[in-house]
């Protein structure tokens, strides 16, 4: 009767022993994080600037975009780094921004050069009048 009692415990410990070694299924991972917003680029004009406000208003042939700058907003003017107080109304310039929480926020704006091939040529004479 030892023995059967023996055999027994030693049965009922690898039970327990196995029991405790499964794994629980995987709880379910976390949610993943949300993709990051896509960057858009405007090409426009300047209509106008807060710089209390933090916004910029850009007139694109379509529509009028207002984007609002922040501390990591990059700017350039002049081919320099500037700040939203050095932006212009008629400026000519290209953005970036990206949406957060329904707006849409700079990442970077910077003024356009302007191209030789826009300079105005000077007129050609006129031909003499024939008689």
């Amino acid at each position: 009767m030892k023995v059967f009692h023996v055999v027994a415990a030693a049965l009922l410990a690898t039970g327990l022993v196995f029991a405790q070694a499964t794994t629980a299924p995987a709880a379910p991972s976390k949610a993943k994080a949300a993709p990051a917003a896509a960057v858009k680029v405007i090409n426009g004009t300047i209509v106008s600037v807060d710089a209390i406000g933090n916004t910029v208003i850009i007139k694109t042939a379509k529509v009028e975009d207002t984007l609002s700058v922040t501390d990591s907003t990059k700017i350039k003017v002049g081919g320099k780094e500037a700040k939203i107080g050095d932006l212009t109304t008629d400026m000519k310039v290209t953005a970036q921004y990206k949406k957060e929480e329904g707006k849409k926020v700079a990442v970077k704006i910077s003024e356009k050069k302007a191209t030789a091939a826009k300079a105005a040529k000077p007129a050609a004479p006129a031909a003499p009048a024939a008689q």
